[in-house]
């Protein structure tokens, strides 16, 4: 069995994931061949890297001037996806990217022109596209079981507070260091459940559907942030069909969804849905004719399985079903909701509260506000929200 050598960039945040894949599972087939990573003291949190001899570069030249690798694994900031992934590609890497792909489409296709002239791929770490019910899904979606499409929706909220928003220089940011890296909910925490269904309406199994077409309302709850931390969006796909999605940061429960609601015009397929004993963590459609379909028997594989799908690829070819396409219709939504306004939120709409030493920034009855929205396919100020300011000047506490 071809040995895969792999080198981990970054593994300060969500890299380290990867690293404790491979040393604690004891991957077979593998070696890290290197790790580039500037956070100091990077040694003492991974012992292992003593352990098991693995050396440390600063830089991507370092490394690839004393080694090679069959693929690197990117989980840097986003703003430097696009330029680290042209150089391991271009000095023989497969790559593993985390999402999203890069800050711009031009370079999103310059990255798919990179793929063909080198022979090498980008799989972009959208999770849900690497599990196996999604992936059954998807197919018999393409199949026709479910007829067409005629609305797809999901909601998903995940509540962050101060301590998430300073772990880094780009949390929440517009911009970092002079690059647009359009930190949001809908840009990265909470992306994939919008991702996927540009994923499963996609025509071919490594493709996602493109948009057309982009609207929304863009909220600031939290005034320590620079862009919108609450976000509902409908986009329309080049072939008509409208997604809604309805996401924030700004709520008071820990966590909402995710739940979906994807409508064809054979059946509709859930997730999250209660069917009377409690939401449902699996896809479940109910078809026209009453029949129901679960894909809860479905193993979804493993956790990080965009890590062993991309060594089985440089092992045996094949390409990942995400890769650099499946990423532009999220990017293309991120960029088009930039142009958009960001409304501040009135201070009497927010509540500020404090847990474990952390501040928390919330929406007064978001929760009831974003369920009626999902329900009725609504936009906030629809469901008639007094959320905006009401006279110009008029400032946050």
């Amino acid at each position: 069995m071809k040995k895969v050598k792999i080198l981990l960039v970054a593994i300060g945040g969500y890299g380290a994931n990867y690293i404790k894949e491979l040393t604690e599972k004891n991957v077979t087939g593998v070696s890290i061949e290197g790790v580039c990573e500037v956070m100091p003291g990077i040694r003492e949190r991974f012992p292992v890297i003593e352990e098991q001899k693995i050396s440390v570069y600063r830089t991507l030249e370092e490394f690839y001037r004393e080694r090679e690798a069959d693929l690197a694994v990117i989980s840097t900031p986003m703003h430097l996806h696009y330029s680290q992934a042209r150089y391991c590609l271009e000095h023989g890497s497969h790559v593993l990217l985390e999402k999203p792909v890069c800050t711009s489409i031009e370079d999103a296709r310059k990255l798919e022109e990179l793929e063909q002239e080198t022979g090498r791929f980008v799989s972009v770490g959208y999770q849900l596209n690497y599990q196996r019910d999604v992936i059954k899904l998807k197919e018999d979606i393409r199949d026709g079981v479910y007829g067409k499409p005629i609305l797809m929706k999901a909601m998903q909220a995940v509540r962050r507070g101060s301590n998430y928003y300073h772990r880094n220089n780009w949390a929440g940011k517009i911009l970092s260091g002079g690059w647009e890296v359009n930190d949001s909910p809908f840009s990265n925490a909470s992306a994939h459940q919008f991702q996927v269904m540009t994923y499963l309406l996609g025509e071919e199994r490594e493709k996602a559907e493109e948009i057309a077409e982009v609207t929304g309302e863009l909220y600031r709850a939290n005034h320590h942030v620079e862009n919108y931390d609450t976000a509902a969006v409908c986009v329309h796909t080049v072939k008509g069909v409208p997604i809604y999605y309805y996401t924030t940061h700004a709520m008071a429960e820990k966590k909402l969804g995710p739940v979906s609601e994807y409508r064809f015009t054979k059946g509709t397929i859930y997730y999250g849905k209660d069917f009377g004993e409690g939401p449902v963590s699996e896809y479940v459609a109910v078809m026209k004719d009453g029949r129901i379909r679960s894909y809860g028997d479905i193993p979804k594989g493993e956790r990080l399985q965009k890590l062993y799908d991309a060594i089985s690829h440089v092992r045996e070819g094949g390409r990942p079903v995400c890769g650099v396409q499946c990423a532009i219709p999220h990017l293309y939504a991120v960029l088009e909701l930039a142009k958009l306004p960001i409304i501040p939120i009135r201070e009497e709409e927010l509540e500020h509260v404090k847990e474990d030493g952390e501040s928390f920034c919330h929406i007064r009855n978001l929760r009831e506000i974003y369920q009626t929205c999902y329900n009725n396919q609504w936009m906030p100020s629809e469901y008639g929200v007094h959320w905006k300011k009401e006279r110009e000047g008029e400032v946050m506490v």
